[in-house]
């Protein structure tokens, strides 16, 4: 037992020694996150970083905080960028950024943990319960470091050694001849990588013009731009070629977006009218031309033509339905029209019994005669509307007229029986049967208004 206390004072000690070490001066900027490209350019993201998709997405900031200062969305593809170089820079970045805010006050709860979980060992007569605490705290100290952003990570690998000492011989003390301890402490290494300072405010407009050239979405082009314009502006005149690079950029872009933005919005205006006339070909010829005006323009807006030339497909497919909409038109046209002069004809007869219809209606008597007559006259509009044959586009039309007849010819059967002998009851369902079949009469006319004329698929 005396070798086993020899190691735990050991690491006693160790860990004191390690609280009393102060940690890493912190690098000039925390906040300042670096984006690598495979060209060996890079820029700077203020903050956190995010990948969606294709995409890298992140925020350059500009200029200074005590002068002038933009920050701006960026969208970069992340096949142009060093993402493995990027990646380790920002954890060597969170890492530091941990160490200078909470990692020591942490790390200092941990060894005070592990100094009273070793207390209580060499305070313990119970063989078993020693060897647990001990393993217990090697497993802690062991997966601390990597659940802590790699802080005190070569500390705590000679800590974990120690404990593994101390492990064996508990072990041997207890009697056990064969065992094995994985002695490879599983603390993450600490990052290699050399931590910059924030730029300075030229050094941020330079990148905003890196930045500006290599998203591939024209409006933060723009915005990058016009904010590195006016940061510029603010720096010294020995900057001067500085702001008139920026200048000049910005004025090559803004004739650009504009050149794309006419394209764009004339392309989809006569893709609109086409889809209206449903001619598809003049689509694919307007596709073409687009993809050769983007040519000309030097391809410098990929993501909004690529965008554009699939919705100008979309409109294709739209104006195929329209132009088989108009030829099913054409072929039909004849035969809506005939349709549509006999349903007028029965409408018409219709009204003519108006009174007679409304005075069931309103629970009025009507004159035996007028009813008898109507009911005959309703008779022949239901026998005519059986002899059509209209087209499938009036079928759900056709069906409308004929069971607002059949509710028309139901309630003046019962208004003839009313006429005979009053019942409220009777009057109330007359009345009803009357109304419906106006409803759908005039649902009817309305849908086949409609349907006169070619569907539309816009």
């Amino acid at each position: 037992m005396l070798s086993v206390f020899r190691s735990t004072g050991i690491l006693t000690a160790m860990i004191v020694i390690g609280e009393a070490i102060t940690g890493a001066q912190s690098p000039a900027s925390l906040d300042v996150f670096w984006i690598f490209l495979h060209d060996g350019r890079v820029l700077s993201s203020q903050g956190e970083f995010a990948q969606v998709g294709d995409d890298l997405v992140f925020v350059v900031a500009q200029g200074r905080q005590d002068g002038e200062e933009s920050h701006d969305l960026v969208t970069v593809p992340v096949a142009l960028v060093n993402m493995e170089r990027t990646v380790a820079y920002a954890t060597a970045l969170r890492a530091a950024k941990y160490g200078a805010t909470r990692g020591e006050s942490e790390y200092q709860t941990l060894t005070a943990g592990i100094a009273r979980a070793l207390t209580a060992l060499q305070e313990s007569d119970d063989r078993d319960r020693r060897l647990g605490i001990a393993q217990v705290a090697r497993a802690r100290l062991a997966s601390w470091s990597e659940n802590h952003f790699g802080y005190r990570a070569a500390e705590l690998r000679q800590l974990v050694s120690l404990l593994d000492e101390v492990i064996v011989q508990l072990k041997a003390a207890a009697g056990v001849s064969h065992f094995s301890i994985d002695f490879v402490a599983q603390t993450a290494p600490e990052p290699a990588v050399t931590l910059r300072s924030a730029p300075t405010p030229a050094e941020t407009v330079a990148m905003a013009l890196t930045a500006a050239s290599v998203t591939e979405v024209g409006v933060e082009k723009l915005a990058l731009l016009r904010s590195a314009r006016n940061v510029a502006a603010t720096l010294p005149a020995a900057r001067e070629g500085l702001l008139a690079e920026v200048e000049r950029v910005l004025a090559d872009e803004t004739a650009v977006e504009t050149a794309y933005r006419t394209l764009i919005r004339s392309a989809l205006t006569r893709a609109d009218l086409a889809v209206r006339q449903g001619r598809p070909a003049v689509i694919r010829q307007l596709i073409l031309d687009v993809e050769a005006r983007d040519a000309q323009l030097g391809h410098r807006r990929a993501r909004d033509m690529a965008r554009t030339v699939q919705r100008l497909w979309r409109e294709s497919g739209l104006a195929v339905d329209q132009k088989a909409a108009l030829d099913r038109w054409a072929s039909i046209k004849g035969q809506l029209q005939a349709y549509d002069k006999r349903v007028q004809a029965v409408v018409r007869t219709w009204e003519s019994d108006a009174s007679t219809l409304s005075a069931v209606r309103e629970g009025r008597r009507a004159g035996p005669a007028s009813l008898d007559a109507a009911a005959r006259r309703f008779a022949a509009l239901d026998r005519t509307l059986k002899t059509l044959h209209p087209p499938e586009e009036l079928r759900e039309v056709h069906g409308l007229f004929q069971s607002a007849l059949q509710l028309a010819r139901q309630g003046l059967v019962i208004g003839q029986r009313l006429a005979v002998a009053a019942n409220a009851s009777l009057a109330a369902n007359a009345s009803s049967a009357i109304t419906g079949a106006e409803l759908l009469r005039d649902q009817g006319l309305a849908d086949l208004a409609i349907a006169l004329k070619p569907r539309r698929v816009r």
